[in-house]
């Protein structure tokens, strides 16, 4: 036979339970706040450039953010001061490391520049960083990264396009993730449609979630 004393401690176990789940504290999340250029050949073909550059920062943003707890902020798109076309990453991530991390608007963790040059082939570089990130140096602050075309972002459940799964990977590199032979793996060096990180790269990133940024 149930007795209201019974009932009275299933209730009150349960409400325990309950506040105990509301009360435990969520994973950190980390911030990272983000100046976003691009060039001028991205300009010229598409006149929607700002829109299609906030998309592919949010698209990645998600994906960080649910598997990482890393959340990216673009604090500032504007146009990057280039004076001419450069159809070179290498020589784009140069132009770019001239760009400060400080402004009238704020301070910069990463600065991404996104170009609408042909770059986007599977040897010669997809995109660049200026270095793989670690906790002693600080993580790197300059990517390049192409954009084949328009790029409207529907949400974070929808199909992967290349120049996002291309960001994510670049993003995997500043957090530390290194090339990996896992064929499998986003951070293998010929990506393709992949979006699942393996193991090991996992791990690294998320050591270094909360290493501090470099000074450029």
């Amino acid at each position: 036979m149930t007795t209201p004393l019974r009932i009275t401690c299933f209730i009150l176990s349960v409400l325990l339970v309950s506040s105990c789940a509301l009360s435990r504290p969520a994973d950190p999340q980390r911030i990272v706040r983000l100046k976003v250029l691009a060039d001028p050949k991205l300009r010229e073909e598409n006149p929607r450039w700002a829109e299609s550059v906030l998309g592919l920062v949010e698209a990645a943003s998600d994906h960080f953010e649910r598997e990482f707890g890393i959340k990216l902020v673009a604090q500032r798109i504007s146009p990057w001061p280039l004076q001419e076309r450069i159809s070179s990453t290498a020589l784009l991530l140069s132009h770019l490391k001239q760009v400060p991390l400080k402004d009238q608007d704020g301070n910069y963790d990463l600065i991404i520049g996104f170009t609408g040059e042909r770059v986007n082939v599977y040897f010669g570089g997809r995109a660049r960083v200026d270095r793989i990130g670690n906790c002693q140096q600080g993580l790197g602050n300059y990517l390049v990264s192409s954009v084949s075309g328009p790029f409207f972002y529907r949400g974070p459940y929808s199909e992967p396009e290349l120049d996002v799964v291309a960001l994510i990977h670049e993003l995997g590199h500043i957090f530390g993730a290194e090339h990996i032979q896992d064929t499998s793996s986003i951070m293998h060096e010929n990506f393709d449609y992949r979006t699942e990180f393996d193991k090991k790269s996992r791990e690294v990133i998320l050591k270094n979630k909360f290493c501090p940024f470099g000074k450029g």
